[in-house]
């Protein structure tokens, strides 16, 4: 936060009569660094991959101004500005001091207990440049540099681009007489270049730019063919009249209602006092197509069962979309840790990308996801997401999706729009799992559509209560290791440990948290669970995901016992730190409280002892 005194400054020149724009301008940005001109400004790197993964800006920051820094780079600190970090890749920062630039080439510097060591500054660092990965045996240097001339951008250097004493790489990186990427590398679609056939019939050669935002397009022959609109996806955008032309015949009105209650009852999701603008579809019904849902399998993967959900739900057109480079994730035991299951990977993200979709009801905050990538030891990125694989500490899964099975919404028509979906999973939730008598129930029908749900922080105070005390309940017992003889279902471990003969889950919080902060920690965490589960499911089933967005040094870990995906306090923590989840704080559609929640888990030091081995934050009274 500021000083008071900037505040005082600023706002005494606004006040001030006889100011002009100019001195309530200078007022305004007088805490900001004195500008200078571009040509003054040079970009510098400090490779940092482990600090950045760990650690926030401001932590960085922190270490950056500590006097334990090197004398050379205390002096400079006047002419640095502008710090950015990259996740898993370092951090830039740009020098306006010629003399600076010159002296703090490497410099090393201790960030966070990590030694680094600042890149040397040359002249000609801001140059364009590609990389031409996977060249040809056959691809001559001289060809190389003929492409490019032919190309209209005449390279002024070629280089190997890896190289250690005599030995080179194969590689070569191809810098131009340019500080932006030349315009005839682009293709005449306005994509970059990103593939080169030296020869007809070789195998393509990949570029990779200077420019990493342009290495997010994916190569033409990497590319999956064009997906063929699917006959439901075709007839989900017709209108009724198409639908009419089509069949030859109108379709019956029983066809096309979804099966609700005509009683005219009040719904405990009865959207009377929502605001008016809530859904795109009720103010313009005529103008919404009609869908064909269809089914999904509870044996098909967990995405597409995600995605069946968020159709007619999000405003998306493409019911499916299948993640790239899935991979199995496994499970093993933590001898440290008795409360969780640990996940171990066969890939190691590098970065990923923040990405949203507006529901229909725009009253709602949007569906979050992310794509994660890799970059291999060729610069190539790979788009990679996960699964968790089958295994024997899953001994429930089987009886899982029985359950999910059985609380799938059966809804009873094909064609519907919009509204009348909604409707339906208002019902649904209202008649339903509202009546569900064990959580197990619950997390079934929620995991299985988990889309459906995004309206449940609606619900009464009273009911939403009922429903984050069962939810921390039952991660709490399936985090504890089991007695002699126990059962591993966590209702029979309720009713056995506490003598409480009640088939709900929240009739035994207050005996398991018997303490206002306890009770309080455990409720933030189970609402920041059920959020994510179902504002974020696509990150929240996928253990990569998940993996690329908390810090290195603690792998992701899910609740020991839990026959359904619940992620540890500690994970849980760990992603409430996240840009993904600033993404719902910032959001003013997120509740108030499930913004506290996530700030609170944020805000929370990570004990050393839980980072170290138990993933659990809050240990109950059992």
């Amino acid at each position: 936060m500021p000083d008071d005194s900037l505040f005082r400054a600023s706002l005494a020149r606004l006040d001030d009569d006889l100011s002009t724009d100019v001195d309530r301008r200078f007022a305004a940005l007088a805490p900001l660094p004195t500008p200078v001109e571009p040509e003054q400004c040079t970009q510098m790197w400090i490779p940092a991959g482990r600090v950045t993964a760990d650690h926030h800006l401001r932590e960085i920051l922190a270490s950056l101004d500590s006097d334990s820094q090197p004398q050379m780079w205390r002096d400079a600190k006047p002419h640095l500005r502008d710090f950015y970090v990259t996740p898993h890749r370092g951090i830039s920062f740009v020098c306006t001091s010629d003399q600076a630039l010159q002296r703090l080439g490497g410099v090393e510097l201790v960030i966070c207990g990590t030694p680094v060591t600042i890149r040397r500054y040359s002249n000609y660092d801001k140059l364009y440049y590609v990389d031409l990965q996977r060249l040809p045996a056959d691809t001559s240097d001289r060809a190389i540099y003929d492409w490019f001339v032919d190309r209209s951008a005449r390279p002024i250097l070629i280089t190997p681009s890896h190289g250690v004493g005599q030995l080179i790489s194969r590689a070569r990186t191809v810098y131009f007489n340019a500080v932006q990427c030349p315009a005839t590398l682009f293709e005449p679609n306005g994509e970059p270049l990103r593939e080169i056939f030296f020869a007809d019939g070789e195998k393509p050669c990949f570029v990779q730019h200077k420019l990493h935002r342009f290495n997010r397009v994916k190569p033409p022959s990497l590319r999956q063919p064009p997906r063929k609109s699917s006959v439901v996806s075709d007839a989900s955008m017709r209108n009724p009249d198409d639908a009419t032309q089509r069949t030859g015949s109108p379709r019956d009105s029983s066809d096309v209602s979804p099966p609700l209650d005509s009683s005219g009852a009040t719904s405990s999701l009865d959207s009377s006092g929502q605001p008016s603008g809530r859904t795109r579809s009720l103010a313009a019904e005529s103008h919404v197509p009609r869908m064909i849902l269809g089914s999904v399998s509870v044996q098909e993967p967990e995405w597409r069962l995600v995605q069946h959900s968020q159709h007619g739900i999000l405003d998306r057109r493409e019911p499916f979309l299948e993640p790239e480079g899935a991979v199995p994730c496994d499970l093993s035991t933590d001898p440290a840790d008795p409360h969780a299951l640990v996940y171990t990977f066969p890939v190691s993200p590098n970065t990923y990308e923040v990405l949203s979709d507006e529901g229909y009801d725009t009253s709602l905050p949007p569906d979050v996801d992310i794509t994660v990538t890799t970059v291999d030891e060729d610069g190539m990125t790979t788009t990679v997401s996960g699964f968790t694989a089958d295994s024997s500490l899953l001994p429930r899964a089987e009886e899982v999706r029985t359950l999910k099975s059985a609380r799938q919404m059966d809804l009873k028509v094909q064609h519907v729009s919009v509204a009348e979906l909604q409707q339906a999973i208002d019902e649904f939730v209202d008649k339903e799992v509202l009546t569900y008598t064990t959580h197990d129930d619950v997390l079934a029908a929620i995991q299985v559509q988990p889309a459906y749900f995004r309206r449940i922080f609606r619900l009464p105070v009273n009911v939403q209560e009922q429903l984050f005390r069962a939810h921390a309940v039952y991660r709490t017992i399936c985090a504890e290791p089991l007695l002699e003889d126990e059962s591993s279902d966590a209702l029979a471990r309720l009713q056995r440990r506490y003598g409480v003969d009640s088939p709900d889950a929240a009739a035994f919080f207050d005996h398991m948290f018997p303490e206002k902060p306890r009770q309080d920690a455990a409720l933030h965490s189970a609402l920041c669970d059920l959020f994510w589960m179902i504002f974020a499911p696509s990150v929240y089933i996928d253990p990569v995901k998940i993996q690329a967005i908390i810090p290195d040094r603690l792998p992701p870990k899910r609740i020991r016992h839990a026959p359904f995906l619940l992620w540890s306090d500690l994970t849980l923590m760990c992603v409430a730190r996240c840009d993904v989840s600033d993404e719902f704080i910032q959001d003013e559609r997120t509740p108030s409280f499930v913004v506290a929640a996530l700030t609170h888990l944020a805000s929370e030091d990570i004990p050393s002892a839980v980072e170290a081995g138990p993933s659990r934050l809050v240990p109950p009274r059992l």
